[in-house]
């Protein structure tokens, strides 16, 4: 039950894990590496809105207090999620999560879009697209 990691995971392409610094290809690795670049220093819109010092603060410590033993035993996306928002902000990229056909924008001035697509019981990546190729466009 790691489809949300395994969803972040498949989404990352070799430059995104260069980005991050992502050495070994292991999805508890990319958790950790997630963990370590927490970060309350986010400037990622959600929904045209700007986080407020207090979702920030409390999104820090949700990745915090993650229990990355947990990883496989499912994980609650919320609609304005933390790990989305940290990952937005370390790609510099957009992200459109699909969630029972709601869309979630979390923006972060980019042409560069992830797409993932979620119901009550599975995270799955859907593809990227970029302002540049709009045959891929969402």
């Amino acid at each position: 039950m790691a489809c949300f990691w395994q969803g972040i995971f498949k989404s990352l392409s070799n430059n995104d894990r260069e980005q991050l610094g992502l050495k070994n290809n292991s999805l508890t690795d990319c958790i950790k590496l997630l963990k370590q670049k927490n970060t309350q220093n986010i400037k990622v819109l959600w929904q045209k809105t700007t986080l407020s010092k207090k979702q920030s603060s409390e999104n820090y410590e949700h990745i915090e207090n993650y229990n990355i033993n947990n990883y496989n035993k499912g994980y609650l996306c919320g609609t304005c999620d933390p790990f989305l928002i940290l990952l937005c902000h370390l790609l510099s990229i957009n992200i459109t999560h699909i969630y029972l056909g709601h869309k979630i924008i979390y923006s972060n001035n980019s042409n560069r879009t992830y797409i993932f697509n979620s119901n009550r019981g599975h995270f799955t990546f859907s593809k990227k697209s970029t302002l540049d190729n709009p045959k891929i466009r969402a």
